[in-house]
């Protein structure tokens, strides 16, 4: 447990301390990077997060701390989106493929949602953005990935080599390199996609493997617990 929650807390360490460098080294491109990255980091983790506080956590204290995530996250996601510009199609295309796989299923998710979506319109409207033809054109591409991803993981689960593929966002994955390719993003923003993907997958194991389950999360439900560890 400790183990875990060491990595957890390294992992937070990690992001912030990248947003800070990051801002620290503005006017330099190289750095400046580190803020899309680091802010990536940590809505990974948040994400994943706000997920288990929302559908397996039951603990009241626990749970407090939805609203506080859910202003977090959109914040962050609406500031890399006026500092990098695909932003705003790579979200908005995978919160329209989630909606579609019926996974915005929280009031607080849409929440979320429509936060962002009020943001961008703001800056929008005081011209403190502007959206290019390009950002449009990753919407629907990003919805696609999005969808299949969570489509398969509910209904593809019948061999090893399936679930691993839709568990780890196989298409999601493929389409934001695609992207890449296709010049729509650029190298640091697969690079802060991966990033968000690889410590949202964190969480995802530290909580399968029961590890800090045991300590801070004794409300969980009894069938979740058999699934993670694979008892009957």
């Amino acid at each position: 447990m400790k183990k875990i929650v060491s990595i957890l807390t390294l992992s937070s360490i990690i992001g912030t301390g990248c947003v800070l460098v990051g801002f620290y080294y503005l006017k330099n491109n190289v750095f400046n990077g580190l803020i899309l990255v680091g802010l990536c980091i940590l809505l990974g983790l948040a994400v994943k997060i706000m997920d288990q506080l929302i559908d397996e956590i039951k603990d009241r204290s626990y749970r407090m701390w939805i609203i506080p995530l859910a202003i977090f996250i959109p914040a962050s996601m609406a500031y890399l989106a006026l500092t990098e510009e695909p932003v705003v199609g790579m979200v908005i295309g995978t919160a329209i493929g989630l909606l579609i796989a019926g996974k915005l299923d929280h009031p607080m998710y849409l929440v979320s949602v429509i936060l962002f979506v009020i943001l961008i319109f703001i800056a929008f409207v005081l011209h403190i953005i502007d959206i290019e033809v390009t950002a449009f054109y990753i919407i629907p591409v990003a919805a696609m990935g999005s969808f299949l991803d969570e489509f398969g993981h509910d209904k593809w689960k019948s061999d090893k080599i399936t679930k691993f593929v839709f568990k780890h966002r196989f298409f999601l994955k493929a389409f934001a390199f695609i992207g890449f390719i296709l010049g729509f993003v650029h190298l640091v923003h697969l690079i802060g996609f991966l990033c968000f993907d690889i410590f949202y997958d964190i969480v995802d194991t530290a909580w399968q493997n029961d590890i800090i389950g045991e300590k801070f999360m004794s409300n969980v439900s009894k069938g979740r617990l058999n699934e993670c560890t694979g008892n009957v």
